[in-house]
């Protein structure tokens, strides 16, 4: 199931679409915020993946499970599991959006030196990829998929540039749309371990889509959602929470005692220790949802893993 696929970086019709630029500034060429070209091998399967975090008792992410040391159900049924593997095994396709909306201007800086030392350490393999998106009124793709981290860390300086030239923003910030476009562009034919890493307070305005769409698409395209609430108390923290428990991920506090840094080798830490699983879906109807539960035989540890899929329309 290990499979690299290069997915072009489009501006997508509708208000879940996103525009992809490249920065330029006198400081750096254009040619530094290209991403690479990964060659290009595709893979069908039947099956529908599932990406499982387990944890202890004590809350720490644990290694070298078997796949008998866990069960599966769709729907309350019994699933035979067809696919197993540690999911460092496998390539990781990433994307970090970064909230640049008034409210956040406080902590651009801290998010640009913290993502410096964050796509090293979450990028490890020579196939694992990511991207780099901005968005506040309009939905901009900093660095398109690549494998190259300087690519991805040059990106980042320009999260403090204005884009009102753009033109295609209408008023807000669009966090919900940006899931929506992220979802649908960059990871839905992408095998192997997924994730997106969003930073904002969890105010959305103007999107054209709703929350339950966003979490709909990101389960749709198999999307682990690690959200990252950083604000002195505005926004909504309780809609990040639902995001990030629907599609399997975590949602984090920057705090005094929990930074920013922290926060990404936490999120480091569980990718590397994460689990791949899949099962022949019984229901093939086309863009039917199905509740996933996934327990351990093993009462003393707890899994975190997406409540549900749909399949394909």
């Amino acid at each position: 199931m290990r499979r690299l696929i290069l997915i072009a970086a489009t501006l997508m019709s509708g208000a879940a679409g996103l525009a992809q630029t490249t920065p330029s500034s006198p400081d750096s060429s254009p040619a530094a915020l290209s991403a690479d070209d990964v060659p290009t091998i595709k893979v069908k399967s039947t099956l529908v993946d599932v990406s499982a975090i387990v944890r202890d008792a004590a809350g720490a992410p644990v290694s070298g499970l078997k796949q008998e040391d866990f069960q599966l159900k769709q729907d309350g049924k019994l699933q035979p599991i067809k696919f197993f593997s540690q999911g460092a095994d496998l390539p990781l396709t990433l994307a970090l959006m970064v909230d640049t909306s008034p409210s956040q201007f406080p902590y651009i800086r801290d998010e640009i030196n913290a993502g410096k030392a964050f796509f090293p350490a979450m990028m490890t393999r020579p196939d694992d990829r990511a991207t780099l998106i901005q968005f506040d009124n309009h939905k901009l793709i900093l660095a398109k998929m690549t494998s190259n981290t300087t690519t991805l860390e040059h990106a980042l300086a320009y999260l403090t540039q204005p884009h009102d030239a753009i033109g295609m923003g209408h008023g807000g910030t669009l966090l919900y749309d940006t899931i929506m476009g992220a979802a649908q562009t960059q990871f839905s034919t992408q095998t192997g371990r997924r994730a997106m890493v969003i930073l904002t307070d969890g105010g959305d305005m103007g999107s054209h889509f709703k929350r339950k769409d966003a979490i709909r698409e990101a389960q749709r395209a198999g999307v682990m959602v690690y959200t990252i609430y950083y604000s002195n108390g505005g926004g909504d923290e309780d809609g990040l929470k639902e995001i990030s428990a629907a599609t399997g991920g975590r949602e984090f506090a920057v705090s005094e005692k929990m930074t920013l840094a922290d926060i990404y080798a936490s999120i480091a830490a569980d990718l590397r220790q994460c689990y791949e699983i899949g099962y022949a879906p019984p229901d093939k109807r086309p863009d039917k949802y199905h509740k996933i539960e996934l327990k351990m035989t093993d009462k003393h540890l707890t899994v975190q893993a997406r409540e549900g899929y749909y399949t394909p329309k």
